[in-house]
């Protein structure tokens, strides 16, 4: 019953993973594309491990065998509650420091291994020029109402979370 579960689990994650990137791939637009494109190629370095630019069942059944028995670290063929939180525990902290190294990697713009001054200081400067709608270098109060009822706007609607929008 817990190897059904388990497979379950991964079989919904890898469904939505790979439900994201079929709208990934039919909503590119700028900077967003990017990282779709990056998510793309971490996940074909993930799954497609024999490098023929395909995910299949086979090895997304490799991959599910051997998470499995990553988890199941005294061999018995089952997962105890004590395992599977272990195994999600460090699966997180690896996934965290995954994430660390590729927002230091980003920042590190020459790859020396050393965030500069020059580099820490452009890494906001995409998101100041976004919101500077006129390019004058400040940001008036005007331009940032124009961003919120953009950003607003994409997510459903420019109500906050928690309040519900009144129809008149």
């Amino acid at each position: 019953m817990k190897k059904l579960a388990l497979a379950a689990t991964m079989t919904g994650i890898l469904s939505v993973a790979a439900a994201g990137l079929a709208f990934a791939d039919h909503h590119k637009d700028g900077d967003r594309s990017d990282r779709r494109e990056m998510r793309t190629e971490r996940m074909l370095e993930r799954f497609d491990t024999n490098s023929d630019g395909v995910i299949s069942t086979a090895e997304v059944d490799a991959l599910k065998a051997e998470r499995f028995a990553a988890a199941d670290t005294n061999g018995d063929g089952g997962l105890s509650l004590d395992e599977i939180e272990a195994f999600r525990k460090a699966e997180r902290e690896r996934r965290m420091e995954k994430r660390k190294q590729r927002m230091f990697d980003r920042q590190d713009d020459n790859g020396d291994g050393v965030i500069s001054i020059d580099e820490f200081e452009t890494r906001g400067m995409p998101m100041f020029d976004r919101v500077d709608a006129n390019g004058d270098g400040e940001i008036t109060e005007a331009e940032l109402s124009e961003m919120k009822g953009h950003r607003g706007h994409r997510r459903g609607g420019g109500h906050r979370r928690g309040e519900r929008q009144v129809q008149e």
